[in-house]
């Protein structure tokens, strides 16, 4: 990494060094291999991201981050250190991931995940939460 004056220099090693001593590496490590895993098991079904959805992920993920201009995308990606190809490759990611999710979902035999307790609780509290929604309306 170059250093700017008034910056210091991290090298990556140091980074990689405090994630793994605060223990945040290993959750770090699995959820980077779990993408991974996930985005090239949906390739291997045969699933695509058109160049008109990676748009769409785009622009959805400036307007989330306040980005407003393309200067400000070029600005917040210098700053954080991606390049344009790493920030398409993480949308292609997210996306392959979502089909993925709805293909899988489409699949499952869901009486089987919906007889689990620790479901039924989840599903009774979303119930009870729309329900107070609703009432206090």
């Amino acid at each position: 990494m170059a250093k700017k004056s008034n910056e210091i220099e991290i090298r990556v090693a140091e980074v990689v060094d405090y994630l793994r001593i605060t223990g945040q590496f290993a959750p770090a490590l699995r959820e980077v291999v779990r993408r991974k895993v996930s985005a090239d098991a949906a390739r291997k079904n045969g699933i695509k991201v058109t160049t008109k959805q990676l748009q769409k992920a785009a622009d959805a993920f400036r307007v989330v981050h306040g980005l407003n201009k393309a200067s400000d995308t070029e600005n917040w990606l210098e700053s954080n250190g991606v390049s344009i190809e790493v920030f398409e490759e993480y949308l292609e990611t997210n996306l392959l991931i979502s089909k993925f999710k709805d293909r899988l979902n489409k699949k499952a035999g869901k009486t089987k995940y919906l007889s689990s307790p620790e479901i039924k609780q989840r599903l009774k509290e979303m119930v009870y939460r729309d329900w107070v929604k609703n009432e206090l309306k």
